[in-house]
């Protein structure tokens, strides 16, 4: 989940259902006002699977994160006043967690998979309000190098691959694995992630 600060004083509280479809699977929305009382309750995304993590944008939305194969990224509005919008450029895998490193205009993915990887997307431009074009732009995957630290990033062949289509993670045999790639995070120019079997 993630908080984000309103107008009028108060803050909008998101948070993720990691369950399927039929379930009730998406994300809610929690409203306070300024004095923290409840003041309206609502749901951002609907009809989604195993929503894990995401993370928080920064110009206000909030990036929901399917965990399962093929699983995608939506774009929630935290109000509620726009539909939630999928985000296939970000690529269809496992998806854990997303960071947005605004000083470059990046995004960093985990994937929760015992070989997962760690991603980076780069968007073709900006749009209004210095909002990231989500629509296209180049997946990457990680390369990195234990003694060195130096980390190489590869361009993903098929971000989207089919059913039958050789999955993101196995595109690239030389790219690194991560047993289980979970939170991530950006500050102070730094992104920091976890892993739960490394």
């Amino acid at each position: 989940g993630a908080t984000f600060a309103t107008r009028d004083g108060g803050w909008v509280y998101t948070s993720n259902c990691e369950a399927p479809s039929f379930l009730g699977g998406g994300v809610s929305a929690l409203r306070f006002d300024s004095n923290g009382r409840l003041a309206d309750a609502y749901r951002i995304l609907d009809g989604t699977n195993q929503n894990c993590a995401g993370g928080p944008t920064p110009w206000n939305t909030w990036l929901s994160c399917e965990e399962i194969a093929f699983g995608r990224v939506y774009e929630c509005d935290q109000i509620g006043q726009h539909t939630a919008v999928v985000r296939n450029a970000l690529g269809f895998f496992t998806h854990e967690a997303v960071a947005v490193e605004d000083t470059r205009g990046v995004l960093y993915l985990t994937e929760d998979e015992s070989d997962g990887r760690f991603y980076r997307f780069l968007p073709d431009s900006t749009i209004e309000d210095c909002a990231l074009y989500l629509d296209a732009g180049v997946l990457q995957v990680a390369r990195g190098e234990n003694v060195t630290g130096v980390v190489e990033w590869l361009d993903v062949p098929n971000p989207t691959p089919g059913i039958f289509e050789t999955p993101t993670r196995e595109q690239l045999a030389e790219s690194t694995a991560f047993n289980g790639g979970e939170g991530i995070w950006y500050a102070n120019d730094r992104v920091y992630f976890t892993t739960k079997g490394d």
